[in-house]
């Protein structure tokens, strides 16, 4: 008896757990009928995949319409596909910060006056976050994680004064961009390195191998450089490309960058990348989608979130190496 009762009761759980699970699939998705504008970087970017990923599986989640665009990173680009996206009055969109307060401010304010709510992702402008409720941040803090990223290379490496550093970015004329740049920059400078700035199209982000000439040319004129800084994903994942391309062997140039992909997985594991620092990108387009929706649905405040900080290298690229391949690192 004592047996039949406990096949009852648990048939009745199994019971209870079914009903309730296809009562809440039956219910509407708290999001249904909401329109969201995600205005991205390169399609095929590593980087951008995983921007992508967060930012669907968010929509998808809370059922939302997505509309994501592609810039390639082109900040004028970035400012026509916003506009374009005010244009078909969603209730929310994703911007990144790259055009700077002056080209982004406007356009803030004509969204605001027909009640589209806009967020930012990636690269930070405090002025607009300070200026609309609505507006939180999802990314690094830009000239901190520089900062700490060059720090770590130059402790774990032995460099010293008078060694020489390069710092390969097509930011450095987009001041808000430029700002992880500027941090590993001053972060040498403070140990007494030589730090030379070289500067490439935004374009080479999506399209590593147009960088191969400004490496190539930079170490030509300058072969006792020590150091090479990437400030990109695109970048970074390619660097096997660019020590190649210089004929030097993994190791004998320490190279470091920024994001964790496939391709810097792989450019650690040969030896040829030492250091990164991630920003988890993925948590970049999933949590501005939550953000919107958050304050559409309820009326919270954008919240601020940073979502960079870890070094990876050798020493523990294991760890997260399954989560880069499933696209979530």
């Amino acid at each position: 008896m004592a047996f039949k009762r406990f096949v009852l009761t648990l048939l009745t759980i199994v019971l209870l757990l079914s009903a309730s699970s296809l009562y809440i699939a039956a219910q509407p998705k708290p999001g249904k009928g909401m329109v969201i504008y995600w205005i991205g970087g390169a399609e095929g970017d590593p980087f951008d995949a995983r921007l992508v990923k967060g930012a669907t599986d968010a929509a998808n989640l809370l059922g939302i319409t997505l509309r994501y665009v592609h810039t390639n990173w082109d900040p004028e680009r970035m400012i026509a596909e916003f506009k374009k996206a005010i244009a078909a009055k969603p209730d929310g969109i994703v911007v990144m910060g790259h055009p700077g307060y002056g080209a982004l401010a406007p356009l803030f304010e004509e969204a605001a006056k027909k009640g589209i709510l806009v967020t930012l992702a990636n690269v930070d402008v405090p002025k607009l976050r300070e200026k609309y409720w609505f507006c939180g941040y999802v990314g690094q803090n830009l000239y901190r994680s520089g900062y700490i990223l060059a720090k770590e290379a130059i402790k774990r490496y032995h460099l010293k004064k008078g060694d020489r550093a390069v710092i390969f970015s097509g930011s450095w004329e987009q001041p808000a961009r430029a700002l992880r740049a500027i941090g590993c920059e001053d972060a040498l400078k403070e140990a007494g390195l030589i730090v030379d700035r070289v500067s490439h199209p935004p374009s080479v982000y999506g399209n590593p191998a147009e960088g191969i000439p400004y490496v190539v040319g930079y170490y030509t004129a300058h072969p006792d450089v020590k150091l090479m800084v990437f400030d990109g994903g695109g970048t970074t994942a390619a660097v096997e490309e660019y020590i190649k391309a210089i004929h030097k062997k993994p190791g004998e140039i320490i190279c470091i960058g920024f994001d964790l992909t496939p391709g810097s997985v792989k450019a650690i594991r040969d030896g040829y990348l030492q250091l990164i620092i991630d920003q988890q990108p993925y948590l970049q387009g999933f949590l501005t989608v939550l953000n919107l929706f958050l304050s559409k649905k309820y009326g919270f405040a954008g919240l601020y979130i940073d979502t960079g900080g870890a070094i990876i290298g050798r020493w523990n690229v294991e760890q997260v190496e399954k989560l880069v391949k499933a696209g979530y690192r």
